[in-house]
């Protein structure tokens, strides 16, 4: 599935066309965190991961992942269909009744890249960390990567499944944090500041790569 970094510059201009249309068809949906992840979903679907078509649930010998913060739908939605999951043209049918695609990932539709439902924050990190140690008892060599929201990292799960990551040494799972100081309810430093997260995540045994307003653990 590995793109040229120009068909990768085309492609995620054109996923951003296609979130402000979505999101302005039924004038409802998340587009600013959606915008604002759009380059990392094109370089993990279009470079990073690998995987297989047609889609299958079980995905053995695949990368897997695991969206953690579904409100960003419209990115994942525009992602899957632009890299070949289902039909560019069901992205018309967003948020709108009896549509596979609403406003959180759901998998009772059958939606092709669709594994878990998410919407609840906080859980994402837990199920993957789950996958992740499933693939290790089947001998499957492949990797398993998450996205979160910095607002979500308020959650106790998500501290939890951290440090249940590192003492299990659960090694085959790369995990990004969207960490742009925002939430729906302001800034985090005003709702629940995170403090200093990357020490904080460095002390919970991950390595930690900060770029830009995106954090990369892997342990």
């Amino acid at each position: 599935m590995s793109k040229s970094i120009e068909e990768l510059k085309t492609l995620t201009t054109q996923i951003r066309r296609d979130i402000l249309r979505m999101v302005h068809a039924v004038n409802s949906g998340h587009p600013g965190g959606s915008l604002g992840c759009t380059e990392f979903f094109t370089a993990l679907y279009g470079k990073v991961m690998n995987y297989k078509l047609p889609f299958t649930m079980e995905g053995k010998n695949e990368d897997h992942f695991y969206l953690s913060n579904g409100h960003i739908s419209p990115v994942f939605y525009s992602t899957l269909a632009r890299f070949g999951f289902f039909p560019v043209e069901e992205l018309s049918t967003f948020r709108k009744l009896d549509s596979r695609l609403q406003g959180h990932p759901t998998t009772h539709e059958g939606l092709p890249g669709i594994r878990i439902a998410s919407g609840s924050l906080g859980q994402g990190l837990s199920v993957a960390l789950g996958v992740a140690q499933g693939k290790k008892l089947d001998d499957d060599q492949s990797l398993v990567y998450s996205l979160h929201g910095d607002g979500e990292l308020q959650e106790g799960q998500i501290w939890e499944a951290l440090m249940y990551a590192s003492a299990k040494k659960v090694d085959n799972i790369i995990s990004t944090i969207d960490y742009n100081g925002r939430q729906i309810d302001g800034d985090t430093d005003d709702v629940l500041s995170l403090g200093n997260l990357h020490a904080k995540l460095e002390a919970f045994g991950w390595i930690v790569l900060e770029e830009k307003m995106v954090m990369i653990l892997k342990l």
